[in-house]
């Protein structure tokens, strides 16, 4: 999990920024900001979403409502709400939450200005924010938050690493059931229980399994002889998310245009670390991508016709990506994916390659070190 000493620094730089913008206390109700702030994982990807709200006072001190009373959250109080009757789940959570909240901040003095989470704040907790402590401003610290997210920690770079380690596993087992006329759900078997066992847990694997398809949730289909089989596999663990791809000839047996096109996708992918430095544009890596797609003569008036990559952590897409129409500056800090890829009925159907890198101090580092081969490992 995230470590007492990451929290304690994530605390202080949040606090240094709401008070560089007068803002009294944040009211934190996403519970992947809770977590990375607090350090106590309430609800693990894709687990029941158990609505939860931290007051967060910027001059000090802090409390947490959820349905746990236990756990490893650095907060100053604890705050809980039954979840269940019985064991059964209550259908009304929020409203459950909203009343021990409620109990709660009326212990609270007054505030001039509170922050919100724009996109996770349900009114029922904004009312009963604003009736206890009477703010005459609400500012949305979603965008504060997001840039300080940008730079990955120590704690969170361990679970990023995790969570690859994890993604690469299933790759290696997929490859091994990987055959004409095996279902994609079968494929998908073997990826989730070597994602599991690689880190001796339960987590999240999935993402695109579709053979002969730009991407898709794997269906109940028998992948075919000539087929191309791009993975791009999304792994959760411990909250924070891998995302990797990896493109294989189902039948072993690439035709010399498929094969072509994988080896010119691999070495743009390759280039990768030569190619970004801390100061740099998203968009004139998506450029460069692209113009290095179109040298292949099939693919000249195509080029790239999706992202080339995104930043990855505590979501499977952060900022800053890799954008023809959106700009993001690498920072030191970042960890990000690639992923080149180019599609047409010719190939059946394309050809997408992913790592993950982190942008260091010394330099950009792979965090995805695997095989970045064609025909299926067995």
């Amino acid at each position: 999990m995230l470590t007492r000493e990451g929290s304690e620094d994530r605390q202080a730089r949040l606090r240094a920024a709401l008070a560089a913008d007068g803002i009294d206390v944040a009211v934190i109700t996403d519970q992947r900001e809770i977590y990375y702030l607090t350090g106590e994982l309430l609800c693990n990807y894709p687990s029941f979403p158990f609505p939860s709200l931290l007051y967060f006072k910027t001059e000090g001190g802090s409390w947490l409502a959820s349905h746990v009373e236990d756990g490893p959250a650095l907060v100053d109080e604890r705050v809980t709400y039954g979840w269940n009757e019985l064991y059964t789940m209550n259908p009304d959570l929020t409203v459950c939450l909203n009343e021990a909240v409620r109990g709660r901040i009326a212990e609270e003095s007054a505030v001039g200005t509170v922050g919100y989470q724009e996109e996770a704040t349900p009114k029922l907790l904004a009312d009963t924010v604003a009736n206890a402590v009477g703010p005459s401003t609400w500012i949305a610290v979603d965008g504060m938050i997001r840039d300080l997210q940008k730079k990955k920690d120590p704690d969170e770079l361990a679970l990023l690493r995790k969570a690859a380690q994890a993604g690469l596993a299933a790759y290696t087992a997929a490859q091994k059931v990987m055959a004409p006329g095996v279902n994609e759900l079968e494929v998908l078997s073997a990826g989730q229980l070597a994602a599991r066992e690689a880190v001796g847990e339960n987590i999240f694997h999935g993402g695109d399994y579709q053979a002969a398809e730009m991407g898709g949730w794997a269906r109940d289909h028998e992948i075919q002889a000539g087929e191309l089989y791009p993975i791009d596999a999304h792994t959760c663990y411990r909250g924070y998310w891998s995302d990797l791809c990896r493109t294989w000839a189902v039948d072993g047996n690439p035709t010399d245009f498929q094969a072509r096109v994988f080896d010119h996708i691999k070495g743009i992918l390759e280039d990768v670390p030569d190619l970004v430095k801390p100061g740099g544009r998203g968009t004139e890596l998506f450029r460069t991508i692209d113009a290095r797609i179109r040298e292949i003569p099939e693919f000249v008036d195509v080029g790239l016709i999706h992202h080339a990559g995104h930043a990855v952590g505590i979501r499977p897409h952060e900022m800053p990506d890799l954008n023809r129409d959106r700009e993001g500056i690498f920072e030191v800090g970042n960890v990000f994916s690639c992923e080149p890829g180019a599609y047409n009925e010719e190939l059946n159907f394309g050809i997408r390659l992913e790592n993950t890198f982190y942008i260091g101090e010394d330099g950009i580092e792979n965090l995805s070190e695997y095989p970045i081969e064609i025909v299926p490992r067995k």
